[in-house]
């Protein structure tokens, strides 16, 4: 098993193309917005077109156009007003239905990823990418793209007037767009830099604090305020600290941009006047020349105070496209797997975790019969968890093979695999629903009432439920947070009696019961297993002495395997371990 290798950066353009498949969808509202932008371009081109009537109607009145001209310049903020509405509402629209599209895709795809890369990654930082990222890309979707279209056409639109007006003076300030655009590229760097460590630090943030949130009783009884105070305000320190050098950059950019594009306005303006006293520029010539260049030029500073956004929102569709990229589960198998008969067969299987120097399994080969209920024991970090994990193949063995009904597990899809098994696990796992949904979770959520009753009742959890305000519908809280820990196992139970699979992994069932709910639990289990093929992980082995056999694992190793009676008269590792539990007693 190994880790996907980080993405490599993608350009800005290639960021941009990776976004517009998204935006595709919704080209017609895009198109629309568009065209709004157009109009607010095209007004600001017929405003600067009325800048010298204007002047010359003041040194010249005429009659007719005293009405015409303020009806023009009415009618031309109208126009403007329309395009403005209609570019930002139809953006803004675009770039939300589009951050929406990629938190779908996000969370599909993270439901898919292989177990080991949540082995490597912190939970925070998912969080930050399905919240965080997901919407700085709206800024680079609707907000910075509308600011860059709407700006860069009212400059080319003035850039055309200009030319108009007198082309001599304006190939001065094209001379500066090279100068201009180099600072500009300069900056973004600086910028997505920048963003991408205010990304990964905001992500730390989120994984101190979800930490502490959830842990917050541990923190309260082991005295860790300080500690948990003080990660928090070293995480939000270092926040600051890389959004105050991502501030720096783009405080810097814009006058920067703004000081070298008025140097170029200031010396058109010197020629301008010079052209102006010979009489080469008439008065309302100069005006509206020089009108429509500060248009330009408060145009471009527009455009170099949105780089800062566009580099965040860059620089976020890196991290969320990262995201998308990474390979998820291996499902190359085209058998579909039918109910099985259960069973199951592990030949000379190893696994060995990436971290880990030593494997977590070596050579284990182990056959179970259907309807048989094997136990694993032994020592901690012996390999049990690990051998069942291979199951819903979580994880694929380094070598060996595991088969179930003689199918290669490999070669079995993994929804017809899954579904042949229920799970219940020492950790149980319940969502903020309520508890008929928890017990009918996922693809059981169209059982019937009735169904999931009996389930209950099976579980011997239909007495505590009842008793609940509101029953079957009543919320169980984050985590199962308002249930006991013997009410969240025997919930667990009875979703996995509503499987009703053939194939049942016990880990640590019935660890978190008292000695009465066990004792009904375990009734409630026993009934289930019948004629089912269950691999029980117990550390109690009072619990396990009437299991078909007992396979005792060490250090990765199968080093035993027999019944109950069979293993204590071998004086080994299960009869040493039992005695130890037994004086325990």
């Amino acid at each position: 098993m190994t880790a996907s290798a980080p993405p490599q950066q993608a350009t800005s353009w290639a960021l941009y193309r990776r976004l517009l498949r998204y935006v595709r969808p919704y080209w017609r509202v895009f198109a629309v917005a568009v065209v709004g932008m157009i109009l607010c371009a095209g007004a600001d081109y017929t405003m600067a077109k009325l800048v010298g009537p204007l002047i010359q109607n003041f040194q010249q009145p005429e009659p007719g156009m005293m009405i015409k001209l303020p009806l023009m310049i009415a009618g031309v903020f109208l126009l403007r007003g329309a395009g403005t509405f209609v570019s930002d509402y139809g953006m803004a629209w675009v770039g939300h239905r589009v951050v929406f599209d990629l938190r779908s895709a996000m969370a599909r795809h993270l439901l898919r990823l292989p177990t080991h890369y949540y082995d490597d990654q912190s939970a925070g930082i998912l969080i930050s990418r399905l919240t965080h990222d997901a919407q700085q890309i709206a800024s680079a979707s609707s907000t910075a793209i509308t600011a860059v279209i709407r700006n860069g056409l009212s400059m080319l639109a003035m850039m055309v007037f200009l030319l108009q007006t007198n082309w001599r003076l304006t190939l001065i300030l094209i001379v500066t767009m090279p100068v201009i655009a180099g600072v500009l590229r300069y900056f973004s760097r600086r910028l997505r830099r920048s963003a991408r460590n205010v990304q990964t630090a905001i992500g730390a943030l989120t994984h101190v604090l979800e930490e502490m949130v959830s842990g917050n009783r541990i923190v309260k009884i082991f005295g860790g305020q300080v500690y948990e105070t003080r990660r928090v305000v070293d995480a939000a320190n270092k926040l600051r600290h890389v959004a105050s050098k991502q501030s720096l950059a783009s405080a810097a950019s814009n006058p920067l941009t703004q000081f070298i594009a008025s140097i170029a306005v200031g010396f058109i303006i010197y020629i301008a006047l010079g052209q102006s006293l010979d009489g080469r520029l008439t008065a309302p010539e100069f005006v509206a020349y020089v009108t429509a260049l500060l248009t330009l030029l408060e145009k471009s500073r527009g455009l170099s105070g949105v780089n800062a956004n566009l580099q965040r929102g860059l620089a976020a569709a890196e991290s969320v496209f990262g995201l998308l990229d990474i390979p998820g589960e291996n499902d190359r198998g085209t058998e579909v797997l039918g109910r099985a008969r259960g069973e199951l067969c592990f030949d000379e299987v190893s696994l060995q975790y990436e971290a880990d120097a030593r494997p977590a399994l070596d050579n284990v080969s182990l056959t179970i019969a259907p309807g048989e209920t094997v136990a694993l024991v032994g020592p901690s970090g012996g390999g049990k968890t690990s051998l069942i994990n291979l199951l819903p193949r979580f994880y694929t063995p380094s070598a060996g093979r595991i088969s179930i009904d003689g199918h290669d597990l490999q070669e079995v899809t993994l929804e017809s695999l899954r579904a042949n098994l229920a799970m219940v696990s020492q950790d149980v796992v319940l969502f903020n629903d309520t508890v008929a949904a928890n017990i009918a979770y996922g693809g059981m959520s169209d059982a019937s009432r009735a169904d999931i009753e009996r389930a209950a009742q099976a579980a011997h959890a239909l007495d505590f439920i009842l008793a609940m305000p509101q029953g079957f519908d009543t919320l169980v809280g984050e985590a199962g947070i308002k249930l006991s820990g013997g009410q969240r196992q025997r919930i667990a139970i009875a979703r996995a009696i509503l499987k009703n699979a053939p194939i049942l992994i016990l880990d640590e069932a019935t660890s978190a019961l008292d000695s009465d709910a066990e004792r009904a639990v375990q009734a409630a289990l026993d009934s289930l297993m019948r004629n089912r093929t269950t691999i029980v992980i117990a550390h109690r082995l009072s619990t396990i002495e009437s299991a078909d056999r007992i396979a005792v694992l060490e250090r990765g190793h199968l080093v035993e395997l027999g019944t109950h009676t069979e293993l204590l008269a071998r004086e080994g590792l299960y009869a040493r371990l039992y005695r130890i539990q037994f004086a325990g007693a």
